[in-house]
Formats: C-alpha cells, sequence, structure tokens
C-alpha cells in the first residue's frame, strides 16, 4: 500500500485536531471563556493576538459548515461576554501592532455577520469606526490590513441603525479617496467597495459619493476588475444603491465615459451571469437605466435583451423560481426599449434553435449539392483534352502562318479520315467526341463602308450578316457533286481568294462537339484577333453544357432529390424573408443580417430562374438541329449553364459566410463586443505600424543609395517583408538587418506599446 509522506501525515493530523478543538469550544459554549481570558490578559500581546485568533477560527468555522450542526451560535457568547468591546478596547491598546490588529479585525468581521442585530453594542463605544480607520491611517502601506479593516466595517454596516451611526461626510471622503488611489488592486477595491456599498443607500451619503466624482471611480474598479465576481458584485450594488436616491444619478451612471457606463454594466453581467446576486443586481440597475428614454439606443446596441433572455434560459429549476420572476419583471422594460427604438428592434435576430438547424441542413444540402454536381474533374479533363489536341500557339506573326495551322493542325483534329472499311463517319473525332453539323468561320473587318454588301464581296467573303460580319463554313461530308468535298478545300479556295488581308479585324471559329461518354455537348471557340503592327493574338475556349443534368432517369438520380430539398428550403428562405419585410420595412434595407438574408433568397431565386430558362432553351428541337449538318449555335445554353454555376458559386460562398451568425455562442458574442470596444486601439496600432515602415524605408533610402539601383517601393516591400519572415524571402538572402527588423517590430515595438498603454494605470 502506498505511504503518504510524514510532513503531509503531520498536516493531516494537524487539521483533524484543530477541528476537533473547534468543535469542543462550540460544543461547550467556550467563546465566552475565551473572552473572560481576554480580559484578564489584555496587556499581554501574544495572549490577545491567540485568543482572537481563536475566536475567528471559531467564527469562520461556524459561519461555514457549523450553522446546521450545532444548535449554539457562537455570537451569543461572544456578545453576552463583551466580546466585541474586547475588540475596540484591543484595537486602541495596540494601534500599531499589525500581528494583533489581523485577528482583531477578522473577528470583528465575522462575528458582524454571524448576529448582525447584536453587533449594534458597537454604537456603544463613542469613536468605534475611528478605531477602525486608524488602523488605515497608521498603516496606510498595508493593502492586506486596509482590506480587513474595510471588511469589517462593512459587516458592521449591515445593521442599519449602525450604518444611521457611523455614516458622516468625512468618512465617506475618506472611504472615496481611498477607492481612488487604490482602484488598480483588486482586493482593496473589493474592500471598499463592500461597505460603500451600504452606506450610499442613504441618500446624504449617496450624494456625497456622487459629488466626491465617485460615479467614475466606481467604474472604473468595475472595468479594471470585471473579472473578480466579488469586485463586481458590489461595485454593481453600488451603482443601483445610487439610482434608487435620485434620478439624476441615472443620467450620469449613463453619460459617463461618453455613454460608456452601459457597456462596462452589460460586459460584467455577460461574464458572471451565472451569479445569481450579479444578474439580479445587474439587470435591475439597467432596468433603471432602460426608463430614461434617451439610453433607448444604447441598452439595445449592447443586447441587454438577448443578455436577459439567456440568463432566463441559465436559471431553469424550481430553486431558481424567485430569480427567474425578478428578470422576467426586467425582460418587459428591456422589449420596451427594442420596440421604441425601431432600428434596434429590427436588429433581434430571434434565432431559435430550430432555425439553426434548418440552416445548417440548408447548407448542408448546397455542399451536397454542389458535390453531385455534373461539372466535375472529369467534365474539365475532357475539355482540356480537346483544346490540347488543337495544338493552337498563343500567336502567329502574320496570315501565312494562320492558314498552314488551319490546313494541317487544325483540320486534322476536327476531320480524321475514314478508311473505307472503317464503321467510322467523318463526323467522329477522337475518342467518344462527335463533331456536330459545320464548322462556322466569321470575320470583322476594318471598314464595311468601302466593301458594301454586293455579289463581288459576297463571292470573295461570303454572306454578310450584322451581328457576325462576313461568313464561311466548313463542311464535314462532301455537300453536292462537284463542289469541294473537304474542310482542306474550302480553307484552299478561301485562302487563294484572299479570305484573310491586311483589313481583317479579328476570325472567331465556331463549332460544337458531342461527348457520347459523358452525354455532354461543348460549345467551341477559337479567335484570332489581328492587331495593327503586331502578332495575331489566339484564344480557345471549351464551354460545356449537360442537357440532362440528371444523367439518366431523373427519379433515379441523388441530385434530383437534394434539388427538390434545396426547392423547399429556397421557400421557407423566402417566407421568412417575406416576414421579416413585413415586420421591419422601414428598417428592413439598414439591417446588416436582414439584407443577408434577403440576398440569400434572392441569388437563390435567381438560380431557380436560371434553371427553368435553361431547360426551356436546351430543349428536343434544339437537340434534332444539333443532329442536322448545319451549325447551331450553342451561346444561349453556355451561358445559362455559366450564370447557373456562377450563381451557385455566390449563393454557397455567401451562406458560409452567413452560418457562423447561427453559430454564434456566448464567448462568440462576448469577443465580437471586445473587438467592437477596442478597435479604436486596432486601428491606431496599425497605423503606428504603416507609420514605422515607412520611417525605415526612408532610412534604407537614404542610408544604402550606393548598394542597389531599388526604388522606394522595393524597400517598402522589404521592411513589410522583414516584418512579417525575419527578411528571408529565400534562406540564402538572410541578413543581419532582416533579423534586426523582425525582432524590432514583432518583440520591442509590442513591448513599447504595452508599457505606454500601462504607464498610465501604474
Amino acid at each position: 500500500m502506498c505511504q503518504l509522506p510524514t510532513t503531509r501525515v503531520r498536516i493531516v493530523v494537524c487539521t483533524i485536531s484543530m477541528e476537533l478543538q473547534l468543535v469542543q469550544v462550540l460544543k461547550q459554549n467556550g467563546v465566552g471563556e475565551i473572552c473572560r481570558t481576554i480580559k484578564a490578559e489584555i496587556d499581554t500581546i501574544w495572549a490577545v493576538q491567540s485568543a482572537f485568533k481563536t475566536l475567528a477560527s471559531v467564527g469562520h468555522f461556524y459561519f461555514s459548515c457549523g450553522e446546521t450542526v450545532f444548535s449554539v451560535n457562537p455570537a451569543d457568547g461572544f456578545y453576552d461576554s463583551d466580546g466585541l468591546l474586547l475588540a475596540l478596547f484591543a484595537l486602541k491598546k495596540f494601534p500599531h501592532h499589525r500581528e494583533v490588529l489581523f485577528p482583531i479585525l477578522d473577528t470583528i468581521s465575522i462575528y458582524a455577520k454571524l448576529d448582525v442585530e447584536r453587533a449594534l453594542t458597537f454604537c456603544a463605544i463613542d469613536g468605534g469606526v475611528d478605531l477602525i480607520m486608524n488602523c488605515v491611517r497608521n498603516h496606510y502601506d498595508k493593502p492586506n490590513l486596509i482590506c480587513m479593516a474595510h471588511d469589517a466595517l462593512g459587516s458592521l454596516i449591515l445593521n442599519d441603525d449602525i450604518r444611521q451611526h457611523i455614516a458622516s461626510t468625512g468618512l465617506m471622503h475618506e472611504l472615496v479617496t481611498l477607492l481612488d488611489r487604490f482602484k488598480s488592486n483588486v482586493d482593496v477595491s473589493r474592500a471598499l467597495l463592500y461597505p460603500l456599498s451600504h452606506l450610499v443607500v442613504l441618500r446624504e451619503m449617496a450624494h456625497t459619493f456622487v459629488d466626491l466624482n465617485g460615479i467614475p471611480t466606481a467604474l472604473h474598479c468595475l472595468k479594471q476588475h470585471k473579472h473578480d465576481q466579488q469586485a463586481a458584485w458590489y461595485a454593481l450594488a453600488l451603482l443601483n444603491a445610487l439610482t434608487t436616491s435620485d434620478s439624476y444619478h441615472i443620467q450620469l451612471i449613463g453619460t459617463v465615459f461618453s455613454h460608456k457606463g452601459v457597456p462596462l454594466i452589460a460586459r460584467a453581467i455577460a461574464m458572471h451571469v451565472q451569479v445569481e446576486e450579479i444578474a439580479l443586481e445587474g439587470f435591475q440597475l439597467l432596468e433603471r437605466i432602460a426608463t430614461v428614454s434617451q439610453f433607448f439606443a444604447v441598452i439595445n446596441r449592447n443586447h441587454v435583451l438577448e443578455l436577459a433572455y439567456h440568463a432566463l434560459s441559465l436559471y431553469k429549476g424550481p430553486q431558481y423560481t424567485h430569480t427567474r420572476l425578478e428578470i422576467k419583471k426586467r425582460v418587459l422594460t428591456f422589449q420596451t426599449c427594442a420596440i421604441q427604438d425601431g432600428h434596434a428592434y429590427a436588429m433581434q435576430e430571434r434565432l431559435t434553435k430550430g432555425d439553426c438547424i434548418l440552416y445548417s441542413i440548408f447548407v448542408a444540402l448546397t455542399a451536397v449539392a454542389a458535390a453531385l454536381s455534373p461539372y466535375d474533374h472529369c467534365t474539365h479533363h475532357m475539355t482540356q483534352a480537346l483544346t490540347a489536341s488543337l495544338r493552337l500557339p498563343d500567336t502567329f506573326p502574320d496570315t501565312a502562318h494562320v492558314w498552314m495551322y488551319l490546313e494541317s493542325a487544325f483540320v486534322s483534329s476536327l476531320f480524321r479520315p475514314v478508311t473505307p472499311d472503317s464503321m467510322a463517319t467523318p463526323a467522329m473525332m477522337d475518342g467518344s467526341n462527335v463533331l456536330l453539323g459545320n464548322v462556322l468561320l466569321h470575320q470583322r473587318r476594318l471598314s464595311v463602308v468601302d466593301l458594301t454588301e454586293d455579289k463581288t464581296t459576297s463571292d470573295i467573303f461570303g454572306v454578310y450578316m450584322e451581328e457576325r460580319g462576313y461568313q464561311a463554313t466548313l463542311p464535314p461530308v462532301q455537300a453536292a457533286p462537284g463542289l469541294c468535298h473537304s474542310a482542306k478545300c474550302v480553307l484552299a479556295q478561301l485562302r487563294h481568294s484572299k479570305w484573310l488581308d491586311l483589313y481583317t479585324r479579328s476570325v472567331v471559329i465556331e463549332w460544337n462537339v458531342y461527348n457520347a461518354a459523358l452525354d455532354i455537348h461543348i460549345a467551341m471557340t477559337l479567335s484570332l484577333d489581328f492587331a495593327v503592327g503586331a502578332a495575331i493574338q489566339t484564344d480557345l475556349r471549351a464551354t460545356p453544357a449537360y442537357f440532362n443534368v440528371y444523367r439518366g432517369v431523373f427519379l433515379t438520380s441523388a441530385l434530383f432529390y437534394v434539388d427538390m430539398g434545396l426547392v423547399f428550403f429556397t421557400l421557407y428562405s423566402v417566407w421568412r424573408a417575406g416576414g421579416k419585410l413585413h415586420r421591419y420595412r422601414q428598417y428592413y434595407f439598414f439591417v446588416g443580417a436582414h439584407v443577408m438574408d434577403g440576398l440569400i433568397v434572392v441569388l437563390w431565386l435567381g438560380i431557380w430562374c436560371t434553371r427553368l430558362h435553361y431547360v426551356t432553351t436546351a430543349s428536343y428541337s434544339l437537340m434534332v438541329q444539333l443532329a442536322g449538318p448545319t451549325y447551331v449555335s450553342l451561346r444561349d445554353v453556355t451561358s445559362l449553364a455559366q450564370q447557373d454555376r456562377v450563381l451557385f458559386a455566390f449563393v454557397s460562398l455567401v451562406m458560409w459566410l452567413n452560418w457562423t451568425r447561427y453559430l454564434s455562442s456566448h464567448h462568440l458574442r462576448y469577443l465580437l463586443c471586445v473587438l467592437e470596444a477596442t478597435w479604436g486601439y486596432i486601428v491606431g496600432y496599425i497605423l503606428l505600424i504603416v507609420v514605422l515602415v515607412m520611417g525605415v524605408t526612408q532610412y534604407l533610402m537614404l542610408a544604402f543609395p550606393w548598394s542597389t539601383q531599388s526604388t522606394f517601393f522595393d524597400h517598402f516591400t522589404k521592411a513589410v517583408n522583414a516584418m512579417s519572415t525575419h527578411g528571408m524571402p529565400r534562406p540564402a538572402e538572410s541578413t543581419w538587418s532582416g533579423y534586426v527588423l523582425f525582432l524590432g517590430f514583432n518583440v520591442l515595438l509590442p513591448l513599447y506599446l504595452f508599457v505606454r498603454v500601462r504607464r498610465p494605470s501604474l
């Protein structure tokens, strides 16, 4: 069996024996005997110190767990034996002995809590407050003793009569001065806010506290120590007590620090919303602020109503009935603020878990539809193979090279030779690709005025059409006896007739290809741009279009059922957007969330309209025309298919970005509030970085003018690169100056800014 270390065994034995001694004292009511011992040995420091330590330990033990076990309250023996008077007398006798003052003040604090009514004996001593405050005055540099003294004072003030007895302008002035001096110390601030939160219940003390500029000090403590539960609770209780004494104090709390009072209070509540005392005090304070019309907007901007709803969702069960009822009373006031401010009312999301689940399914269906889309890698590879088979160069030096390419590589790629014993047709290309109809050539010329349409121009350049220009066709098979029976023959005739000359501006060659394996039509376009005095630029595009996106019987396609789900969610989104538009018609387009929902609805409606137009365009009659010998343009079909893909891609991006709105949690909202509050600091830091980078750039420009022929922009780029990657765009270029800049920007500069920011609070 494992053996505990000897030291740990001794600690456990000592702890058990101490607890047994405390139990024995409680059972035998030995508190009175200890007080009588103090009275007898009042001149002995160590005896007084030990006795008060024992009294404090007994009081804390009973306060923590003995109340449900022991029937005798040690406070009875303490007050029956004049323990409080003895403690005050000891404070007067040993004002400079810190080791004695600690247990005495601790004893006063705990026994004042154990029996609030009998603590009234404190008023029997004239100058009792001065005895406690002398502990602070004589030990002004001891924060621990200051905390203990004010804890004792706060426990005594729990008695209303003591509060009335000791309240004075001088005491309030001293407490506020201490709070202003030690506001950066969380322990001292917590100890000072404790008695102040009870003193300001009195109207005169509240006015004195406000006159001494106490509200900004209390809010500053709340801002600095919002992570501490007790400090936040006491600060909120203090501010809440101020609002009960005078309505003018509400105006001060709301307008102080440029209307930053409400954000500070709301942030403190949000951090400790699970603590009942803080939630009740905070929401009561915000309710009183929300009754003033000028604070409607700031209440709504800080999402106080949503915070109240969140608190209601946390306090469930019969043990929280009172808390829920108190928060529900405040919700009505916050709802009134939202209704009175139309813009804020429109900004209320009111998203439920059902909305989040449905939107998540909607986003998932868009991802599945994208995965099942027929326009996948196979389609991409097939179109890439088609364009690669043409072996088109980027430029041609002159028209002679254009004719050479058309008569060789172009013709051999589109028109494969057919042997007599083969079952293939002249329209068959490589693989499963089939050429549909003729190949259409049309050119645009520099001037149509000089080349008017007559028999001569028709014989040379072909028929002129307004939207296409001069046209010519390359037949895949012999059209009639006695005519050119191949594309090479037609190209030779066009070359002989100088179809391309100095006045040619552009030539576009169009043809259609059908891939039987993938059941897809591809519109091919080869463009030649004849620039004046320059090389001929080329461009080749292959645009695919599926006439049947479900690839077979639609009832057996998973994509069909996914599309049906998308149709359902589109109709649901239209219904929700219509309801919001009707409810917030005056402010709908001023709220980003509603505009985002409306944009998603418009995009989806555009997608379905495009798909319906696509179905009517890619009809059976068009397929019959494509099977004929003439060229049929697929421009409308391919443009609709491309439009559908672009709209679907854009709406998918918008929906994914919008998803964070539905998945926002308490921590994410707090982060957004923090970023909003620190936006000015972030912008300032960015501007400081830019200024420093400009300074380093100017230094590099002036200090090393002979090293390289770099421009100002080059030096600026090097400075930015040194800041982010310690001056190593490539491992071979690492220099000591790059490391210096990297350390300066990323280590020394943040340290310098931290010191400058922290200096005012030190």
